[in-house]
């Protein structure tokens, strides 16, 4: 456990050297680093002295190491056998689907498309044994490069204390929220999850349908946000797998070659 002080400058593991600290959360904190060695900068997040699970963080970062599916943040190094644990992972620039989602929705065809690339994603992290169980439109991210990227794979769980008896059916509904924010610009799950408006709610108190919410979401794109959250009668969707397949169904336009789907937000990095 660490018991060294963190701060701007500190080398961690004689290479990574911190610049900024991006965010504080839970009892860790995520930091902007130059890995010296390879001259590139890097993603390191570091632990107060009082996390309960640096041990259960670090083996689920060595985990998604091995995943190679290059939708999914890339995780390069964790330890916690010496003073400071630490992990380290790509750093991803670019805007957040709601960095997107700021100023409005997205044309359907680019929504359906986005979240088909994470969908897929999320399911070769599935099939590797690993989930996320706390997806956000904070963890999907359009890189300046033009590439889509999932955070968190694995980690973000344990960092959240998260847990579940059934990951394929809490991360199908967690790509349904985003799909559903992409589609309205508005947000169907917790409010500590986006600050997006709330979705609307209907009379029994559950998400109003996309297409009552926003006008121009074919029926199709609608019921497959339907079946993710559960809303109405049919049959829900159960694993990312099923949701790729299910949009690889629907009218989708490609993106961009360039981070932002016409919001002039600024590039940011990852959490």
């Amino acid at each position: 456990m660490s018991t060294s002080v963190i701060e701007p400058g500190t080398r961690l593991a004689g290479r990574y050297r911190l610049e900024e600290r991006i965010s504080d959360a839970g009892g860790s904190s995520l930091w902007k680093a130059i890995d010296e060695i390879l001259a590139r900068a890097v993603a390191v997040r570091t632990f107060d002295p009082e996390f309960p699970r640096i041990g259960e963080v670090v083996t689920s970062a060595r985990a998604a190491s091995r995943l190679t599916d290059p939708r999914l943040t890339q995780v390069f190094d964790a330890d916690d056998s010496g003073e400071s644990a630490y992990v380290v992972s790509e750093w991803v620039v670019g805007e957040t689907l709601e960095q997107m989602l700021a100023k409005a929705p997205l044309e359907p065809g680019r929504a359906a498309t986005l979240l088909y690339e994470a969908a897929e994603a999320m399911a070769a992290a599935h099939a590797a044994g690993l989930a996320h169980l706390c997806l956000t439109p904070r963890d999907l991210v359009w890189t300046t490069g033009g590439t889509v990227k999932l955070l968190g794979i694995a980690t973000d769980a344990v960092l959240g204390d998260c847990y579940s008896d059934d990951p394929a059916a809490a991360d199908v509904r967690g790509l349904g929220r985003m799909l559903y924010a992409a589609l309205t610009a508005h947000w169907p799950g917790d409010e500590k999850g986006s600050a997006l408006p709330a979705a609307p709610m209907s009379d029994d108190g559950v998400p109003q349908a996309p297409r009552q919410v926003q006008a121009g979401i074919s029926h199709a794109v609608d019921a497959i946000v339907c079946r993710c959250l559960g809303l109405g009668t049919a049959e829900p969707l159960a694993t990312p797998a099923d949701l790729a397949k299910a949009l690889r169904g629907v009218p989708r336009t490609p993106l961009p070659l360039f981070a932002g789907l016409g919001n002039a937000q600024p590039p940011a990095p990852s959490r």
